[in-house]
């Protein structure tokens, strides 16, 4: 019971909670997760491969050079507020249609703040169940009534 709480936590507190900051340098590596925040013609130019409304790009960058960034889309946010979840598909966004660049960060004491409450409503919960009865308890003494 122990080992698949906590894999159960480690897996929780692995997805961790993220942030978008804008980038500091031009230097793109790629596998870097962004946003690509797009310009009104970009969408418009955009809508056969990404759809219509189209107000910013997130995913993996594959390459980038001084013409195009080409992402692997995960997911795609439009005006009004819907966010539409991607699998990965690749798409190329000509960089005159960026207006805005940023790179996902983790948010370490957030995910640790988490993460810790996570685990302690855990183990206060099986405590809880425990002293009710409704977990077996390895204390010994002699077995309920029949």
């Amino acid at each position: 019971m122990g080992h698949r709480v906590f894999a159960l936590v480690a897996a929780w507190a692995a997805a961790g909670c993220y942030y978008y900051q804008p980038l500091a340098t031009a230097d793109l590596t790629p596998g870097t997760y962004l946003s690509a925040t797009i310009t009104d013609t970009g969408a418009d130019h955009l809508a056969r491969t990404i759809g219509p409304d189209v107000r910013s790009i997130r995913g993996r960058l594959l390459t980038a050079d001084a013409a195009e960034l080409r992402l692997s889309v995960l997911g795609v946010s439009l005006h009004h507020g819907e966010d539409i979840t991607w699998r990965g598909e690749a798409v190329s966004v000509n960089r005159e249609y960026v207006i805005q660049l940023q790179r996902r960060k983790l948010a370490k004491g957030r995910t640790v703040l988490i993460a810790g409450a996570t685990l302690i409503s855990m183990v206060t919960t099986y405590k809880v169940f425990q002293g009710v009865g409704l977990i077996p308890s390895n204390t010994g003494g002699t077995p309920p009534p029949k």
